[in-house]
């Protein structure tokens, strides 16, 4: 299926590494420019920017903007966006990946309301604030994909922070497309991904799964269709990707 993201100008946050980063390749290998945005270090890359518009990210090359800043920082956030979007001229795809997973395994009796808003400053407001700061620049036609959870829809004990920011985040996306005209926004809602974050979280419990665990590039694959005018017809939608666990009834037969 033809794409035709070739020559489109994309933002990705969270892009150092996980999600962020296999979407930036994704884009970078159909022919995107990207943008790149983090609060960690971006892994280095090839060339000077000033001087070489053409550089590598994940051994591809490709025009690439790279920005260090924090989500939760709205004028940090600002800046960067901005810094991105003048010099591609215009946004026409807008990922947001930057996200944490905050206290997994901790009880709420045991969580404090620090950690809960930490959690959600950086999986809600973050996002709220990148598409805020990318509406002057976003083109006729723009897209906006959110990287969400099935942890919008299923929850493990230990994990009330985490699924409440994903929830809020599947409600914004749907207001979002609501109220911005000419923009579709969607939201990809994996299960499992092995990442960095996960293994932190998971631990050992990745290396030999008792279920299912799904590839970041798999999840780039969604990101790029709901970025194209292939879905032009979708808005406003979570695509919950969780290889059919959440189909399943809890009836014993």
């Amino acid at each position: 299926m033809r794409l035709d993201l070739a020559g489109k100008a994309v933002l990705v946050t969270g892009a150092a590494s996980g999600i962020g980063s296999a979407c930036a390749r994704a884009f970078l290998a159909e022919g995107a420019r990207v943008g790149l945005i983090d609060r960690s270090p971006i892994p280095p890359l090839v060339g000077d920017f000033t001087d070489e518009p053409v550089r590598q990210f994940g051994g591809l090359d490709g025009e690439v903007v790279a920005v260090q800043a924090d989500v939760t920082d709205e004028q940090a956030l600002a800046s960067a966006v901005d810094t991105v979007a003048q010099r591609f001229g215009r946004l026409d795809v807008v990922v947001g990946c930057a996200g944490i997973s905050g206290p997994v395994g901790t009880p709420v009796a045991e969580t404090t309301a620090e950690d809960f808003a930490t959690v959600l400053a950086v999986n809600v407001t973050g996002q709220f604030l990148l598409v805020k700061h990318c509406l002057p620049w976003l083109a006729p036609g723009a897209s906006v994909v959110f990287l969400a959870s099935d942890s919008a829809f299923v929850c493990a004990p230990g994990m009330a922070p985490y699924c409440a920011s994903k929830g809020a985040l599947v409600t914004l996306t749907k207001a979002l497309a609501v109220e911005l005209d000419g923009v579709r926004v969607n939201c990809v809602c994996p299960s499992v991904v092995d990442t960095p974050m996960s293994r932190g979280d998971l631990g050992d419990a990745l290396d030999d799964p008792e279920f299912p665990v799904q590839a970041t590039d798999d999840v780039a694959q969604h990101v790029l269709y709901l970025a194209s005018a292939r879905s032009r017809t979708v808005n406003g939608q979570a695509v919950l990707a969780d290889f059919g666990v959440s189909a399943r009834s809890g009836f014993p037969a």
